[in-house]
């Protein structure tokens, strides 16, 4: 080996014996010992001692066969760190087109980065994938914060630098200039307020924390007056943290409540990533956070069929920054579904609606009306509207009796490329139409 340091921990690697375990197809079990380097730190590290392969053969210059003893061959993608489970090499080269290997690839030091293919593209469990519950985040925004003491920057400045961060932009979402953080009290379910965080004895900073949920019943004003009544001499910043999505923030901007969104705080949280916390919780929030932005931006990456509750949500957001209407989940007995609904150009008295690949013409009667009159009056006008201006509505196949009804429908309004992806600019010029 060029080296005997092991490349976990920085150990030095010790020869021994490994072994494992190897099902057979009989339900019997073989052992398979061989000569290892394992480190001599017992970090868990080990390296089959073994001559070392030589590539015979390359597809492009990404790919090689590597072929080791008795005849045994392993594919090994340079681009992706990743090598393949063993086969015979006969069986390899038949499987594909490969040319006589032309590189000149140190393969010895690329075996040292290489990832296991069966291991290669797992996900790492994740702690937040199961401690989901606003009580869960409340508790890291809580240690986070903890981490702005002056005193902790001994401890571990990066994870305290990101802490004065956090705190920092609240104080900038506020317009208030922030100070050095000396201490930082926190109590949680204050008055049943999520976290009071008190600031040099100076400021009140008002969390209420959401996950996926929203705010109701006049909570954040009571929240700002009881806070207002224990401690009326402390600077409130009240903040509403939602990691989740939503229409609008109209009633929490209203209550002189900030709004503090996933992609800030993933903004905040990647310079401890780029400054190298390693910190397992920290990590696990900061890749929590950023798989839910990235199914929300999924639209732009995956076919329409492949869509997920989230990629919707970001596809309306995307058409809200256009057309002026609000978004959410509708209910209904079939299920329910995310919905974005607007007022539009040529409807007098109706409304449009995307019931995801569908866009409805919907209008609402009062309980005073002949709902069947109304209806078919509506529907009459919509289509001959339809027509003249070429919106390609159509008359459901169902007409429906209830207070909000379907009147008509249109299910491709959807803009696609060549490849089956969204084109936003021409979906967007398509509703505009409406």
């Amino acid at each position: 080996m060029g080296s005997l340091v092991c490349p976990e921990c920085g150990a030095e690697l010790m020869e021994d014996v490994g072994e494992c375990l190897i099902d057979t197809n009989d339900g019997g079990v073989i052992m398979d010992a061989f000569p290892a380097y394992i480190c001599g730190n017992h970090c868990g590290f080990l390296l089959r001692e073994e001559a070392l392969p030589r590539a015979i053969a390359q597809q492009d210059k990404d790919r090689l066969l590597l072929l080791y003893p008795n005849m045994q061959g392993r594919i090994l993608d340079v681009h992706d760190s990743v090598i393949w489970p063993p086969m015979h090499v006969d069986a390899l080269l038949g499987r594909g087109y490969w040319e006589d290997y032309i590189g000149n690839h140190d393969v010895e030091e690329l075996l040292k980065q290489v990832r296991d293919s069966r291991s290669a593209f797992l996900e790492p469990p994740n702690i937040f994938q199961f401690a989901t519950s606003e009580l869960s985040q409340d508790a890291f925004l809580c240690w986070l914060m903890s981490w702005g003491e002056e005193a902790y920057s001994d401890v571990d400045r990066s994870i305290h630098e990101v802490a004065v961060a956090f705190l920092e932009e609240i104080f900038f979402l506020h317009n208030t200039p922030a100070p050095r953080i000396e201490t930082v009290h926190i109590e949680r379910q204050f008055k049943s307020l999520d976290i009071l965080a008190v600031i040099n004895g100076t400021y009140a900073i008002l969390i209420e924390d959401k996950t996926f949920t929203k705010n109701h019943s006049n909570q954040l004003e009571r929240y700002k007056e009881a806070v207002s009544e224990e401690f009326p001499e402390l600077i409130q910043l009240p903040i509403y943290y939602k990691i989740a999505d939503q229409s609008n923030y109209r009633s929490i901007e209203s209550a002189d409540y900030v709004p503090f969104k996933r992609q800030q705080m993933l903004a905040v949280l990647k310079k401890g990533i780029d400054d190298g916390v390693q910190n397992a919780i920290f990590q696990d929030y900061y890749h929590h956070l950023q798989q839910l932005e990235d199914r929300v931006n999924a639209f732009r990456t995956e076919p329409v069929e492949k869509w997920d509750d989230f990629a919707w949500q970001g596809f309306y957001q995307e058409i809200q920054k256009e057309i002026d209407g609000d978004w959410g989940y509708v209910s209904n007995r079939s299920g329910g579904f995310w919905g974005f609904w607007w007022s539009g150009e040529h409807l007098d008295k109706c409304y449009l609606q995307l019931e995801q690949d569908r866009l409805c013409v919907k209008i609402r009667v009062e309980e005073d009306e002949n709902k069947r009159e109304v209806r078919e009056v509506a529907v009459k006008r919509i289509l001959s509207n339809s027509k003249k201006h070429g919106l390609q509505l159509q008359r459901p196949t169902r007409l429906g009796n209830g207070k909000t009804m379907t009147i008509a429908e249109r299910k491709d309004y959807l803009r696609l490329d060549e490849d089956g992806f969204i084109d936003i600019e021409r979906t967007v010029a398509e509703l505009k139409r409406y």
